[in-house]
């Protein structure tokens, strides 16, 4: 007599991987913070997908495959924590809940341009510059 197990629920399912290795397909469980990282920092910075996706240079699939568990590459998580770095040091000087806002408002400082079109230009330095001059009470 076979006994059948239980189907798991969404949120289960939703926590998990199938990794390939040659004829054989494995399911993995994944940490939840891999999941709910991406969206986490997306969220706290106040950017939509296509606007985190801008901001990283990642693809929206690969924004919405990373926030729906898919794990991160190594290059894709170290981008990850520095835009998180970035987030965490604009939020000492802005409201947080404005920084979404902000990061779309052009700024003269940028020559009109917004924060999010000198990340995705990858010119990051130009906003820690920033950061820095208002740290030290410098910045006009």
């Amino acid at each position: 007599m076979a006994t059948t197990q239980p189907r798991p629920s969404a949120k289960t399912q939703a926590a998990k991987t199938r990794v390939r290795t040659g004829d054989k397909v494995f399911s993995k469980r994944l940490p939840h913070g891999i999941r709910l990282r991406v969206a986490t920092v997306r969220s706290t910075l106040g950017l939509s997908q296509v606007e985190f996706s801008r901001v990283t240079g990642y693809s929206l699939r690969s924004i919405a495959g990373w926030e729906g568990g898919k794990p991160l590459s190594d290059s894709a998580r170290q981008k990850l924590v520095e835009t998180d770095r970035l987030r965490a040091a604009l939020g000492e000087i802005l409201p947080p809940d404005e920084l979404g806002e902000w990061m779309r408002t052009p700024n003269p400082a940028f020559e009109g341009q917004t924060p999010i079109q000198i990340l995705e230009r990858g010119e990051s330095d130009r906003l820690w510059q920033m950061i820095f001059q208002i740290d030290a009470n410098v910045a006009n």
